[in-house]
This record gives structure tokens, sequence and C-alpha cells, in this order.
């Protein structure tokens, strides 16, 4: 699927007094930042400062001496680099403050609420089955498939982990299961575009015509700009 991957950066500006800044980096397909993602501040025409991110992708600078005139860059092995003032971060960390596009990426895919509001066991599992895909070990497909089983057990409205599912399903051919995965995904979160197309083609492989055409609608509502059978453009 030609996609757009996007990571958000929510950020919570401690107080302005404290000198301190503290917040957390998603991406919006829930996969872990890259091991190399880096958050640097730098405050006029000082030097700049750098710091990672733990694994669930919070990171946090102390002894500003002022949010005001500071900015922070973030930067991400395969992700546009983006930057955002201090002072203009929202207080909710959870609320975005900086979008990197994912380079060689198209528009496509975007981010489930469900993954933000999943609890944490749910998305313990759901990172854990991405870490055995990026293995590429022995059996690793059936290894993340019991972890994002697991995840849509803690979680039944995991839209993004239904998804995932799915998309192992068609990698071991099983068509039936892919399709039942990708009909969980679109009733947990109707807004989210990534299940649309298997979902629609799958549909398309059996005969239901009609099914495909209410997924289509569906999807044309999220975006207007695609012809009327959901193909092409």
């Amino acid at each position: 699927m030609g996609a757009k991957l996007v990571v958000l950066l929510g950020l919570a500006a401690a107080s302005a007094l404290s000198g301190s800044v503290r917040g957390r980096i998603i991406t919006d397909d829930g996969m872990p930042l890259p091991g190399s993602t880096q958050v640097a501040v730098r405050c006029g025409a000082a030097a700049q400062s750098e710091v990672g991110v733990d694994p669930e992708g919070w990171f946090e600078f102390s002894s500003l001496s002022d949010l005001l005139g500071c900015s922070a860059t973030v930067t991400a092995r395969g992700y546009r680099t983006a930057s955002v003032e201090l002072a203009e971060l929202p207080v909710d960390p959870l609320i975005p403050g900086v979008v990197l596009h994912r380079l060689g990426k198209h528009h496509g895919e975007s981010i489930s609420v469900s993954h933000l509001a999943a609890p944490a066991d749910a998305t313990r599992h759901f990172h854990a089955a991405v870490r055995e895909l990026e293995r590429g070990s022995s059996g690793e497909i059936d290894k993340a498939l019991a972890h994002l089983q697991r995840a849509t057990q803690a979680y039944p409205g995991y839209a993004q982990a239904w998804f995932e599912i799915g998309r192992l399903h068609l990698a071991l051919g099983d068509a039936s299961s892919a399709l039942q995965a990708f009909q969980q995904s679109v009733q947990a979160d109707p807004w989210f575009v990534s299940p649309y197309e298997p979902l629609i083609l799958l549909l398309e492989s059996t005969g239901d015509a009609a099914g495909a055409a209410t997924a289509c609608t569906r999807l044309r509502r999220i975006n207007p700009a695609l012809p009327p059978d959901c193909k092409g453009g």
C-alpha cells in the first residue's frame, strides 16, 4: 500500500520556572521508534543539547533556564526532521506537538485512536509482536500473532492490533482469518484508514460485492478524493 507514516510528538512543557520539559514521541501506526531517535534543544544561540528516548518513547530535558526562545528538534532514522517551539507545546503530553513524515512513503495510512487509548498490557503485547517481527527469526510470525491476539484479548477494541493480525494472516495465506481481522479493525475504529484497502480486496475476492461497496463508501467518507470504486488515485 502506498502509505504515509507519521510520527506524532506529544510533549509536556512542565513549568517554565522549573526549566524542564518532558514528553513522549509515538508513531501513528504504533510501531516503536528507531533506537537512534534523538531530541535536541537549542535556546537562542546557546549550544545544542540532546537526549535519547526510553523504550516507550519518553524523553526529558532539565536545567533549562527558560522555555521561551527554545526549540526542540526531533530526528529519527527514516523520518523527516521537524522542530517545535517549546513555549508553544501543549501541556497535555498526549496532544501532538510535531508531525514527522516518513521518507519515501505516500499518503494512505493514519493512526487509530484505539492505539492511544489501549491499556498498558495491550500495548506491551503489541510492541512485543513488533520486536518478534524485527528479529526475523524462525517462527516470528506465529510468535507475533500470539502477542497480537493477547493484545486484542486485553483490549478487544484495539483496531491497530486487529489490522496487524490481518496482515500476518495474509502473509500466511489465510485469507479467511485475514478478512475477519480487518473487519474487526474497521468495526473497532471506522476512521482508521489502513485496513480498508485489504478489506475491500478480500471482500471482492469472496464475491461479496455489496460488502466491498459498503466498505468503499465508508473509506470515501474519510478520503473523498478517492474514485467511486476506491481504486487507483
